[in-house]
């Protein structure tokens, strides 16, 4: 495989470099300006001809501006005593931007290309030029400029997007001997959200009924079951309040809510979405004809 990288700048819009260098300010003093660029880290299975890499700058560059795509970056940190950092998506999966970019460049010939991700440099211009400022200030900042969730700060330009992914061994989780002390272990090493009723139920369950150890998979799938996103068992489960069951589970009361409100619902409680009756609107609507394209204006009913 073979990594190729563009710059392109600027990397953020007026705008959104403007929020950003004010989030800056307000966390440091010391911030007085910023500058951004793209980076395309462009993966390929191998070296691209000349013509691949000119549809390459025509799909990455702006046409108004193909100057601005260039193959060497052009915002340098250190050496003139601003601070750099990178900030890109992370690699342990490949980003919608990614399989869209690659679906554009096998359908205009560039089978070769197997990933593109973008990743954005911000040079931090300090108030005092050549101010040197302490590890803990840059982490701090890199904080503010990404998304923890998807995102993360890099510290050297790409060469691979293969992780070295260090696989832990199953293990068994010793119920019998440390009793619920082993499940608390676990929950914390594994992070699996077990509740104090979930931690004395497994105990009696592995310990008691079924006398034998759990394993650190099944605690995780356990841990999955127990997602009230993945199994609704308590919106849907039997409600039993103050030891008397209800008649009804938590979602038939909300679905009844229906029964008294505005009939004005289209798509309810179905697959995480809704929609309500809107307006009469109109709409343009093309006329095949044998002269000439006409078009015409009809009304329909929109949906909110």
């Amino acid at each position: 495989m073979v990594i190729l990288r563009f710059y392109r700048t600027p990397g953020l819009g007026l705008s959104a470099t403007s929020v950003k260098l004010r989030q800056l300010r307000q966390h440091s003093p010391l911030v007085r300006e910023l500058e951004t660029e793209l980076c395309f880290n462009i993966e390929a299975t191998s070296q691209l001809s000349p013509p691949e890499i000119e549809k390459l700058r025509w799909i990455l560059g702006s046409p108004l501006e193909p100057q601005n795509l260039t193959t060497e970056p052009n915002l340098e940190g250190a050496f003139h005593g601003s601070l750099l950092i990178e900030i890109g998506p992370r690699l342990n999966f490949s980003t919608a931007f990614s399989s869209n970019a690659v679906s554009i460049c096998n359908s205009i010939g560039l089978e070769k290309v197997v990933r593109l991700e973008v990743s954005t440099h911000y040079l931090i211009h300090w108030e005092q030029d050549g101010l040197l400022i302490g590890r803990a200030l840059e982490e701090e900042l890199a904080g503010l400029l990404h998304d923890r969730m998807t995102q993360c700060p890099y510290l050297q330009p790409i060469d691979s997007f293969k992780l070295e992914v260090n696989t832990e061994d199953w293990y068994e989780v010793d119920v019998l001997s440390d009793g619920r002390k082993a499940l608390e272990d676990v929950n914390s090493h594994l992070g699996l959200a077990f509740d104090e009723w979930d931690l004395d139920f497994y105990t009696d369950l592995f310990k008691n009924r079924l006398n034998r150890n759990p394993t650190s998979v099944e605690c995780f799938d356990l841990a999955q079951s127990n997602s009230e996103h993945s199994r609704h068992w308590f919106f849907k489960g039997r409600l039993v309040v103050n030891g008397k069951e209800q008649p009804e589970s938590l979602i038939d009361m909300i679905i009844k809510t229906q029964e008294t409100t505005n009939p004005n619902s289209v798509i309810k409680f179905s697959d995480n979405s809704s929609a309500m009756e809107g307006f009469e609107v109109k709409l343009l609507h093309d006329q095949v004809t044998q002269r000439k394209p006409a078009i015409s204006i009809k009304l329909a009913a929109s949906l909110i």
